[in-house]
């Protein structure tokens, strides 16, 4: 009998133990799922953002936060683009020159590390070239002087100056304008 009464004292003791955790728990998320602030937020399962069909969006009505465009020059390089040498191409009469690349000059000669000439000034404007071509092309850019800008320029999602400085080791050996 005595043992009988110890396993009901100790079954209401585990008892007691498990509905304050479960109530702490309870607690806690509570806590933890009312809003701190009152910025509205989107939620991807709530049907509010999702339709089947097209709907006009008026910006009026979305006091969602925007982020402005980082890239807003955008095009895609056609007949009117020029390039002029590895790092500076112009479109529609004005002259961008892309950050973060060193200039070489058009006629440039360079030897590798066999000591062959290459013709790399002529080889990075084509580079340049190629990597314009065909591609959309997005750009940040800052005024220099009138029709000359400084540009940042990603094509599809990829640093322009990056690809373009992932070149060869050579090193110059002339320099001709």
């Amino acid at each position: 009998m005595r043992v009988i009464a110890e396993l009901i004292i100790l079954f209401g003791r585990i008892c007691c133990a498990l509905v304050a955790v479960v109530g702490r728990m309870a607690f806690a998320s509570y806590l933890i799922a009312s809003p701190v602030d009152a910025t509205p937020r989107m939620d991807a399962e709530s049907g509010a953002i999702w339709t089947l069909v097209p709907v006009h969006i008026d910006l009026s009505h979305q006091p969602y936060e925007r982020e402005p465009d980082r890239y807003p020059f955008k095009f895609s390089a056609g007949p009117a683009l020029k390039v002029i040498d590895n790092a500076t191409f112009s479109l529609d009469g004005n002259t961008f020159v892309i950050a973060g690349v060193a200039r070489i000059a058009p006629r440039a000669l360079c030897a590798d590390a066999q000591g062959r000439r290459l013709a790399c000034g002529q080889n990075a404007a084509g580079l340049l070239r190629t990597a314009l071509r065909r591609s959309f092309i997005e750009c940040s850019s800052k005024e220099l002087a009138p029709k000359l800008f400084m540009v940042s320029c990603r094509r599809d999602g990829q640093d322009l100056a990056g690809l373009l400085n992932d070149m060869p080791e050579v090193q110059l050996v002339a320099s001709a304008k």
